[in-house]
């Protein structure tokens, strides 16, 4: 059996896709990844410009980034 590597940046946009907006507490959840990974690998894909941040107060949720056509 080999070893495959899956991004697990590819999986976060994934449940973006299927849940829409969420906390990274609930992103963690659904990965499976600590909350810190989900954070940092949430902090990239913003960056990235794949993803967007919205806060309120400290409740920080993270969708898609709708793209322009």
């Amino acid at each position: 059996m080999s070893d495959v590597k899956v991004d697990p940046r590819r999986i976060i946009v994934e449940i973006l896709e299927k849940y829409g907006e969420l906390n990274i507490t609930r992103i963690s959840k659904l990965s499976g990844y600590s909350f810190r990974s989900v954070a940092k690998y949430l902090s990239e894909l913003v960056e990235q410009g794949f993803v967007e941040e919205r806060r309120y107060g400290r409740l920080r949720l993270f969708r898609l980034r709708k793209t322009q056509t």
